[in-house]
């Protein structure tokens, strides 16, 4: 087995270990892994600014047994941001529960893509948390393999009905004429077309261009509230961070589904 090991990853958790030390949970493109940091909550500690949480960095890491021990460490990147606004970090916390209740023991290097560009976002406010937060969610599950089925009503096969009804537990999406024929409508949310192109926008395109996109109006309400519900539909698991989340952020909407050109 490798002892030693260097390795990319954003801390997603910290807890006090002993009476000095600390753990951190890793986000690698490896999977989690769980990092033992000596002295690390000790004043003058040469660990403390690179194993805070939110910290994305280069981390050596040596083996010993069935547990990793840091041994050295570069913070690339501290996302200031989140510090210095309360609903960020609460999201970001948010996201970080998320993960290590959905991340598996497989590489799953999408996962932390996901994470460092919504972290980017958070931190230099250039999109509404309200929106972060959506796409995160719903590109989490289509990372996860829990992808809706969005192309088109599987019934009359329209591919972009005048008024879409995106169903939660068929994890589809109907017109609203063939919704009305559907034996079991479970539940299901009418929404405006913009929703349906942002949805489709977030689980289909490249990360690269993933919040290259804007909602207004009434619009940014009905995909907020899909992506959220969607999520915990399919999941059935219930999230601390959310609850203190949605204590701290009122309703916010925008406008209509806008590409850049």
């Amino acid at each position: 087995m490798q002892t030693h090991l260097t390795l990319r990853g954003l801390v997603i958790r910290e807890t006090a270990f002993h009476d000095a030390d600390k753990m951190i949970d890793l986000l690698t493109e490896d999977g989690i892994r769980a990092v033992q940091v000596r002295s690390a909550r000790k004043a003058g500690s040469k660990f403390a600014a690179q194993t805070q949480l939110f910290t994305y960095g280069e981390y050596c890491l040596r083996c010993s047994g069935e547990r990793y021990y840091l041994d050295s460490a570069v913070s690339l990147n501290q996302f200031y941001g989140l510090r210095t606004d309360l609903e960020a970090l609460a999201l970001a916390s948010y996201f970080s529960e998320l993960i290590r209740k959905t991340a598996t023991d497989q590489p799953q290097p999408q996962l932390l893509r996901l994470f460092l560009l919504s972290l980017h976002y958070l931190s230099a406010h250039s999109r509404p948390v309200l929106l972060v937060k959506a796409v995160f969610e719903l590109r989490l599950m289509a990372e996860l393999g829990m992808m809706p089925n969005l192309v088109c009503c599987p019934v009359c096969l329209q591919y972009l009905p005048a008024h879409p009804v995106l169903r939660l537990r068929e994890a589809d999406m109907l017109c609203d004429y063939c919704f009305q024929f559907a034996e079991d409508k479970g539940t299901a949310i009418p929404v405006k077309q913009s929703v349906l192109l942002a949805a489709r926008h977030v689980i289909y395109v490249d990360m690269e261009r993933l919040f290259l996109f804007r909602l207004k109006g009434e619009s940014a309400g009905e995909f907020y509230a899909y992506a959220e519900q969607y999520l915990l539909n399919r999941l059935r698991m219930f999230f601390p961070t959310l609850k203190f989340f949605r204590e701290l952020n009122g309703p916010e909407t925008e406008q209509d589904f806008i590409l850049p050109e």
